[in-house]
């Protein structure tokens, strides 16, 4: 009686088909970016990048520099124009 089962057990494991998978590339994953602009006479420090800030804030938006680290980015915001909210201009 086991063996029975065996057999019937294998015979249906053979009997569903094969499907086959496209293999597709591993991609590596993008670090997040956070970048500083002077948007609407304001330094800000976004994830956003320039063309999705320009829709949030109108075309008066200019990009400074990115970061991989939100510290950083407020880091070079505090240095170079005095932090976040500071005035600014393009």
């Amino acid at each position: 009686m086991r063996a029975r089962h065996l057999v019937l057990l294998a015979v249906s494991v053979l009997a569903i088909p094969a499907v086959s998978v496209p293999l597709q590339k591993a991609r590596a994953l993008e670090p997040e970016r956070y970048t500083v602009y002077c948007a609407n006479d304001r330094i800000e420090v976004s994830f956003w990048d320039i063309e999705q800030m320009k829709v949030r804030n109108g075309s008066d938006v200019c990009q400074f520099q990115s970061y991989t680290s939100y510290s950083s980015a407020l880091n070079f915001a505090q240095k170079n124009f005095g932090g976040e909210g500071a005035d600014c201009s393009c």
